[in-house]
């Protein structure tokens, strides 16, 4: 029975995803009770594919109208600063770097240069900043936690 009920679960959901993307033009965020994971201090956190779905209002385009995706081999800037910023949340979301690197298919010391580049983009650029507390206000909206992401630089 529970076989059927997730199988029914993930249709549900798929259908659910296709008619928002079709009427909104991005994927909404699906929670399930499944898809949540408890850190070391026993606080709820995101998986990262469900940390990644924060993003898509903030992906653009590609040319067939599909949204790109954080895991994707673009080096666009718009694509890196999203990028760095999922990296310094799932950071601090206690994700080790080898996690998150398995995750967007990139090597742990790339992870490492991710934070530094987050670092000092959020230092200088307003744009960059702005973006980064708006994702972040999302999941602290749904009750998430990213503690370590409270700082003053």
């Amino acid at each position: 029975m529970k076989g059927y009920a997730r199988k029914l679960e993930k249709k549900l959901i798929a259908n659910f995803m296709k008619t928002f993307y079709e009427k909104l033009g991005y994927y909404p965020k699906v929670i399930t009770p499944g898809s949540l994971v408890k850190n070391k201090e026993g606080l709820k956190i995101l998986e990262l594919k469900q940390l990644e779905e924060y993003f898509e209002p903030y992906l653009p385009k590609m040319r067939n109208n599909h949204l790109m995706k954080l895991t994707s081999k673009n080096r666009s800037r718009r694509i890196s600063d999203l990028r760095f910023m999922f990296f310094y949340i799932a950071r601090s979301m206690k994700y080790s770097l080898s996690e998150i690197g398995q995750y967007v298919g990139k090597h742990h010391t790339t992870i490492i240069h991710g934070l530094d580049m987050f670092v000092n983009l959020y230092k200088q650029n307003e744009v960059f900043k702005s973006t980064y507390h708006d994702i972040l206000n999302h999941i602290k909206k749904d009750n998430y936690e990213p503690s370590a992401v409270e700082h003053d630089y």
